[in-house]
């Protein structure tokens, strides 16, 4: 993880003491922010948050001036989308379990999303990692978000790992311009050994192929209070007694939705929810999103059953109701304090899900910032490639770009791409990488450290 100065303080939820057998265990200090209080956190976070806008509205070409925009097409969104979920508390829930909305035998009414993680057009068999999204309807006035992601960790350790990747790979179309910012431009910003973690990780991630969103677990990734239980993490498994994943059709570009229409066409589709608790922060740590929390150190936990009820996703009263659910901004602040998001990562998305929420909508964001300077025009641009490349070339042969300082020694790299895409040697636009072998029916995903 990035040293950033952290060092724990109390919040809200400072110690928690747990029945346990005849003894108790008290969690006391278990977040720690940036700068050391809350307020100073927030000022990083919100800068880091202008990043991340910025880039956002660049990458999805609008002009930084926080014009509205439309929502995005609704097919290409969600492969489902589902307002009559139900979510059901066991009836055997554990006692140190039992807080809030989460009651033994306790049913409540949930929406239900899934939909890629990358935010990618169409369904198909395509590696890509998938994204789970539930909200549930606790009482009038009181819902509670799950957010969970096909892969138990996240690439980046904490917001600023997070940043540094997207900063590294924006605006990278090519196979050069990706492995210069992957190769290049990551290790310079976390490190070596992070960034082959970050990239090992979002390589598996993204690489695994799916047969059905109905039977692939989906992990809460962060964890999140869990009143007086103390932190947890959560995962979303499909119920056992379902039917198999079938082969997926790689010809059809909407195979995952068509794959959940035909299984709730014939009967209901069910998650467990599960729960992690939290032992200590060597092997359950609650600050660091990239580090896995092993079953064998912390046993799941199943504490209640999501159930999709059998229907028809292609009438017209299921697209409707999809229509509306692509509206919602799911945010995994959207609940309680008993069940409030835990750690760095948590607590950045706290306020990036409130911008992304307010620039997907077409609302302004509203923090003043400065806009990135405009391309100089074409002609200058060849005008002054031609005299930078001859001198860096120069330069090369008595030292090699990467022992110069690091603004000359990045320019030689791209200028190198440049080249070979001009002479045809690369292609001018990413080509998508072979997808490795599908997942064998029990295999779990390999997590690199």
């Amino acid at each position: 993880m990035v040293n950033t100065g952290q060092r724990s303080v109390r919040d809200e939820a400072v110690r928690h003491e747990v029945a346990c057998g005849t003894g108790g265990v008290a969690y006391e200090g278990y977040e720690a922010y940036e700068g050391g209080s809350p307020e100073a956190e927030r000022l990083r976070f919100r800068k880091l948050t202008h990043e991340l806008m910025r880039m956002q509205r660049y990458s999805d070409g609008t002009d930084g001036s926080g014009a509205p925009r439309p929502l995005r097409a609704f097919r290409g969104e969600a492969a489902l989308g589902v307002e009559n979920a139900r979510l059901r508390f066991r009836d055997d829930l554990p006692p140190e379990l039992c807080v809030g909305y989460a009651r033994p035998g306790a049913d409540y009414p949930a929406v239900v999303r899934l939909s890629s993680a990358s935010g990618s057009e169409g369904y198909g068999a395509t590696p890509d990692l998938r994204r789970l999204a539930v909200r549930v309807q606790a009482g009038p006035g009181e819902t509670h978000d799950l957010l969970a992601t096909s892969f138990p960790v996240s690439h980046a350790a904490d917001a600023h790992e997070f940043i540094a990747f997207a900063k590294a790979t924006a605006g990278a179309g090519s196979t050069v311009e990706k492995a210069f910012g992957l190769f290049v431009r990551l290790p310079l910003a976390v490190g070596w050994a992070t960034a082959d973690r970050m990239r090992r990780n979002m390589r598996i991630a993204t690489r695994h192929t799916v047969g059905s969103l109905a039977r692939e677990t989906f992990w809460s990734r962060g964890a999140i209070l869990w009143g007086p239980a103390g932190p947890v993490r959560y995962q979303l498994r499909p119920a056992p007694g379902g039917t198999p994943a079938p082969p997926p059709d790689g010809g059809d570009p909407d195979y995952l939705h068509r794959e959940l229409a035909m299984r709730l066409s014939t009967g209901d589709i069910a998650f467990e929810l599960c729960v992690q608790r939290y032992l200590d922060d060597r092997r359950t740590p609650v600050e660091d999103g990239s580090v896995e929390w092993r079953e064998s150190d912390a046993p799941v936990v199943p504490v209640a059953v999501l159930t999709v009820p059998r229907q028809d996703l292609d009438g017209a009263r299921a697209r409707s109701a999809a229509r509306r659910v692509e509206q919602l901004a799911f945010n995994p602040w959207h609940t309680t304090a008993e069940f409030r998001p835990l750690g760095n990562l948590n607590r950045a998305r706290k306020a990036a899900y409130e911008a992304a929420a307010a620039h997907r909508l077409g609302l302004r964001f509203p923090a003043a910032e400065r806009r990135p300077a405009a391309p100089l025009p074409v002609p200058v641009r060849a005008a002054l490639d031609l005299p930078v490349r001859a001198a860096l070339g120069l330069v090369d042969r008595c030292v090699p770009w990467h022992r110069l300082p690091a603004p000359l020694g990045l320019l030689n790299p791209a200028a190198l791409g440049r080249t070979l895409r001009r002479l045809g040697l690369v292609e001018g636009n990413g080509t998508p990488e072979a997808p490795q072998r599908p997942a064998t029916a029990g295999e779990r995903p390999q997590v690199a450290r």
